[in-house]
Formats: structure tokens, C-alpha cells, sequence
């Protein structure tokens, strides 16, 4: 893929714990990494396998390969583009080459 081709701006957060003026925790999201992707809908089988589960939102990200990236869980992170959030369903460093990231993450509604 060429180096075009990673245009969309991301941004991913990290879920994390801030404590309120009274000494509260709170939950709150804090700026993890910020970079550029390649996006993709979901077309075939992928498409179909959403559907099914009623998961027509999901879109895929596809990074270049970064540390910080591959350290990540679908747990503790989302992704914001463009103003909307969307939870992290899967993430695969392809063929293990450390060349690139694709992340599977959903529209938050």
C-alpha cells in the first residue's frame, strides 16, 4: 500500500481514572496516540459476518505498524475520527511482518 493511502486522521484514546475536586474517581479518556490510517467498510464475507450480529458500523483501520499500536487491547482503547467514537472489536498485526496494523472497531451509537 502506498504511503497515500494513509490520509484519515485518528486519534486513539486510552480509558484511564482522574480524581474530581472532591477526590472521586472518574472514569475519562486521555489521548494515547494520534496518527493516520487507510479506512475501510467491511466488504464480502467480512460484511456478512457483521450482519449477522448487527454490526453494520464497523469499519476497518488499517495503521502503519507502531509500538504503542501493537500494544494494545480491545478493552482500554477506542478510536475517535472525525468527532465519533467507535469501540475496538479486534486488532491483527497482518502475518506478524510488523509492516502493518488493521483494526476492526464499531460506531458507538
Amino acid at each position: 500500500m502506498n504511503a497515500g493511502a494513509y490520509r484519515e486522521p485518528v486519534l486513539i484514546e486510552k480509558n484511564g481514572y482522574t480524581v474530581d475536586e472532591i477526590g472521586n474517581q472518574v472514569a475519562s479518556w486521555a489521548e494515547y496516540f494520534r496518527g493516520y490510517a487507510y479506512m475501510n467498510n467491511l466488504s464480502g464475507s467480512e460484511y456478512w459476518e457483521a450482519a449477522q450480529t448487527q454490526s453494520q458500523n464497523t469499519v476497518m483501520f488499517i495503521f502503519r505498524y507502531h509500538p504503542l499500536i501493537a500494544k494494545m487491547n480491545t478493552r482500554e482503547y477506542r478510536l475517535v475520527h472525525r468527532g465519533e467514537a467507535y469501540n475496538i472489536t479486534s486488532i491483527d498485526n497482518v502475518q506478524f511482518k510488523n509492516e502493518t496494523i488493521k483494526i476492526r472497531a464499531v460506531r458507538k451509537e
